[in-house]
Formats: structure tokens, sequence, C-alpha cells
């Protein structure tokens, strides 16, 4: 390498370094100070003549003394010819001065024409290019608003497309990538926004599960009441049914009660002692009143002495026939049973018993009063 103190300026990069400025050294050349190895092989050299001209000698080409003596250089530029790299970041304005578009730029350039780019002087080539690319976009983004990024992006691509190449001017090939989104504020805005969105989705979820736990609660609970209703019911019949059944029981138990049926009444009362209970439960008062009556009327009569025979002799007949059904029928609630019949005194014209009948009619009413 050509020792640092020959060159005017010397950027001190090497091959991976990032450069804002591809031109790498600048060195003043006099009449017989050449040197071969004054660059790396893959610069280009831009020579300046004495006439203010400028060669450039893309590698890997090199003049030889003779040429540099004959030309008379006056002085070199090594330019950097390598593909290189650039990111930067702007605020386009929208349609709303109060908010901006935040654009990410890529850029890749590379020296295509060396001499063009030392004439032109710049020194800083990705500041050019952003320069370049904002001047073109500006206009563009204003017509959106900032709600629209997507739109204002599609826009000023667009209108960097239509451009065409951004620095052939200098002598450089670019390459780029334009994204487009809103700033940070804006963002954060519609963070919130859909923070609250959501807030409010889970709570119409939240709302609509209550509402759906609500419904399946008042369809279980109907449910459950007509279950409990038709259960109701159901008893009711069967409470109905059993009264029904009862009413028949009583009443066939009074039919036959009534018209003597002592004998079948007690066969099926020795089939169903269950029924005992109804029967006894169920015994008219007038029905026992009426037994405990002729009883007591049987039993003064069979008693009296102070009646004449001949008013004694029907007497008696009517009151041994209640006594014998009594002791037949043997029916609950009545009085105690009276004495046998072999001890009671019949009087003078009173015969013996007449054997037992069973009844087809009803209990006989009362004895007919004295005298009748």
């Amino acid at each position: 390498m050509t020792d640092s103190r020959d060159l005017d300026w010397d950027q001190g990069v090497d091959r991976h370094s990032v450069l804002p400025d591809p031109v790498v050294t600048v060195r003043t050349l006099s009449r017989f100070n050449y040197r071969r190895n004054h660059s790396r092989i893959d610069n280009a050299l831009v020579f300046t003549t004495v006439k203010g001209g400028l060669e450039a000698w893309l590698p890997p080409r090199r003049p030889s003394r003779s040429e540099c003596a004959a030309k008379r250089y006056t002085a070199v530029y090594e330019v950097d010819m390598g593909v290189h790299h650039c990111t930067a970041s702007l605020l386009l304005p929208s349609d709303n001065d109060a908010f901006d578009f935040t654009s990410a730029l890529e850029t890749t350039w590379q020296v295509t024409l060396p001499g063009r780019f030392v004439a032109s002087g710049v020194r800083d080539v990705p500041a050019l290019l952003t320069r370049r690319l904002e001047e073109l976009m500006r206009p563009v983004s204003r017509d959106f608003p900032i709600d629209r990024s997507a739109a204002a992006e599609r826009a000023v691509r667009q209108v960097v497309t239509d451009a065409g190449s951004l620095a052939d001017d200098v002598g450089l090939r670019v390459t780029w990538t334009i994204r487009l989104r809103r700033d940070d504020d804006a963002i954060d805005h519609q963070r919130e926004l859909r923070r609250i969105r959501y807030s409010d989705e889970e709570l119409v979820d939240s709302h609509d599960l209550a509402m759906r736990e609500d419904r399946l609660k008042a369809e279980r609970d109907n449910a459950r009441a007509r279950q409990g209703h038709e259960l109701a019911m159901l008893q009711y019949r069967q409470e109905a049914e059993l009264r029904k059944l009862e009413a028949e029981k009583i009443r066939y138990y009074q039919y036959y009660l009534q018209h003597g049926g002592v004998a079948t009444w007690a066969l099926h009362l020795a089939q169903h002692p269950e029924d005992s209970r109804l029967v006894m439960e169920n015994l008219r008062a007038d029905q026992l009143a009426l037994i405990k009556s002729q009883t007591e009327v049987a039993l003064e009569v069979l008693k009296g002495e102070d009646m004449e025979d001949y008013q004694r002799s029907g007497l008696n007949k009517q009151a041994v026939q209640i006594i014998e059904e009594l002791l037949t029928h043997n029916l609950p609630g009545a009085a105690p049973a009276p004495p046998e019949l072999g001890s009671l005194s019949w009087g003078g014209n009173a015969g013996p018993a007449e054997p037992f009948r069973e009844p087809a009619g009803h209990f006989p009413a009362e004895a007919p009063a004295e005298g009748a």
C-alpha cells in the first residue's frame, strides 16, 4: 500500500465499511512519483489532467508510468465501486398537518460512472438519495388522510417508479424500497381503539353468555315446573281415584249393611281385613243410633213387668227377632250383647224363638208404642 503520508485524503476504510462517500482516497501526483501499487485492484481510478479534465480507469485496468507522464495527470481519486446499502426514516405529511406518515426507506447504490461521480462533487450519497425521495413523496402523501396509509404508500411508490433513475446524473445506480405507515401517535391511538373494541366485544360476549345461561336456567326451571305440575296432576288423579274407590266401597258396605247382607260382608272382610277400618270409620251415626235404640226397646219389652200378657204377646216376637239379628250381625259400635236368650223370661203366651233367617230387607223399625 501507499504510504499515508503521500495521500491528500484517506477515509481509512476497507471493503466492508459503510461508506457515505465512495471516494476512498485523493492523492496529488508529480511527474515522476507514480506508483503502480497505489490502490486496490477492485477500485476505480479517476485521474485529473492539467486542463481540468477527468479520465476514469475501471478495474482492473491501470495506466502505465509512460501513459501517466504522457497525459500529465495531476491527481488521482480512488473510487469504491462496490454495492452499498443504507436505510433512512422520513416523516411525510398527511392531509392534516397534525398527523404525519412514517416512511421507511431502504436503498442500495453503486458507482457505475466514477468520473461523473467525482465531477458531481457529492460527498454523502445516502443524504442525496433521501433528499430526492422526499422531494418526490411529500406532495403525494399530502393528498391522503392519516388512516389511509396503504393507499398513500401505493401512490408514493408509483410516483418514485415513474421518476425513473434517482441518481444517474451523478453516476450511481440506485434501487429502493419504500414502506409507509401511520406515525406513532396514530398507531397508539388505533391500538387504544382496538383495545376498547376488544373489551366491548368481550363484554358483549360475556353478556351473551349470561343471557344464554339465564335462558337455559329459565328453560330448566320451566321444565321442572312442568314436571312438578304433571306430578301434582298425577297425584291428584290418583287421590281422586282412591277417593272414588273408597266411596264405592262405602256404598258397597252400606248396601249390604242396610239390606242385611251380613254373611257376604263378613266374607269380604275376611278376605280383605284392611277394609275393616274403612267400614268402621264410615258407619253412619244414625245407623249406630238406630241399633242402640232397637236394642234398648227390645230389652225393655223383654224385661217389661207392667204389661199384660195380651200386650206382650205381639211384641215378644219382634223383640226376640231384633236380639237374634244383633247377635247374628254383631255390628261394631252397637250396645253390649243382651243376656242369653235361654235365661230370659218370655211371659205367658210367648212361644219358643223362631230359627234365625237372613233378613231380606232393612233392619226392622223401632217397636210399636204401647197400646198400638
